[in-house]
């Protein structure tokens, strides 16, 4: 408890010195509201359902997101965010092609793994997964086959693989036109892209900060759903939405909100 106390302090100390009141107060706040889920958690009748583990509860933890505060995002169990909660029930329903094909082995380029993800994947045994990331430690706990490398200069041969997995990684990128272009240079010409952005809802526009900002997860650009599909447009693509594919009932109990969308892409062919 005592160390919980102190490595919150030290939290609040950078916070306040690198960014200011606001980003400390932030900080503050998502903590004790925290609290307050917990509290709720023990003292009231579940309505909310993590598809991922199956844990059932009245409210998800609230998510500090350096300047603002994102409701109902982590589940107190396996901490699964709002984009595993929609994939797994994606995977569930109505999955995508690669997932779909079981005579034959399908080759999957994945980025910066995620356990949540991982064990979807593991139900497959016709699939081979390659991982990647530009970070040693982003693949550390993975088996082979793996590698480390720069999204924007992959050393691999055009049209390589017949699936890629890109989730949460576009907004951490130097360049992202740059890596789209090398997403789509590997990629089979039948193959497809399952991609994946946080979105800064009340945004007109992407904005690019211009270097990572430690406060925003190291995010080098806050993405806006209004012009992001601009970047895609070397690629046929469905927009997937929760409601799209769930029931009210279903958004609601799972809380998948109108942020978390995933595009399903495909190359073009010429």
């Amino acid at each position: 408890m005592f160390k919980r106390i102190l490595n919150l302090i030290e939290l609040l100390i950078w916070r306040y010195r690198t960014y200011g009141v606001q980003s400390a107060y932030i900080a503050m706040k998502t903590r004790i509201l925290n609290l307050y889920v917990r509290l709720v958690n023990k003292l009231f009748l579940p309505k909310l359902t993590c598809p991922c583990c199956g844990w059932r509860g009245r409210k998800f933890y609230y998510l500090d997101c350096g300047w603002f505060i994102v409701p109902e995002v982590e589940c107190p169990s396996c901490h699964a965010h709002e984009r595993h909660r929609l994939l797994s029930l994606l995977f569930e329903r109505i999955p995508p092609k690669f997932l779909q094909t079981n005579y034959k082995e399908i080759r999957i380029l994945y980025f910066a793994p995620e356990p949540h993800f991982l064990k979807l994947l593991q139900n497959y045994s016709n699939i081979k997964t390659t991982f990647t990331d530009y970070s040693p430690s982003a693949i550390f706990n993975v088996s082979p086959p793996k590698f480390v490398a720069d999204i924007h200069a992959l050393p691999i041969a055009d049209n390589s693989f017949d699936a890629i997995i890109c989730i949460h990684v576009l907004e951490h990128v130097r360049d992202d036109r740059i890596a789209l272009q090398e997403l789509n240079r590997v990629l089979k010409p039948n193959g497809e892209l399952l991609l994946m952005v946080p979105f800064m809802m009340d945004q007109s526009e992407t904005i690019e900060y211009g270097e990572p900002r430690p406060d925003i997860f190291d995010h080098v650009r806050g993405y806006s759903p209004l012009d992001f599909k601009k970047r895609l447009l070397s690629f046929e693509f469905d927009e997937i939405k929760g409601d799209s594919f769930l029931i009210a009932e279903e958004v609601e109990r799972y809380k998948i909100p109108d942020s978390q969308i995933v595009y399903l892409c495909r190359k073009k062919l010429q």
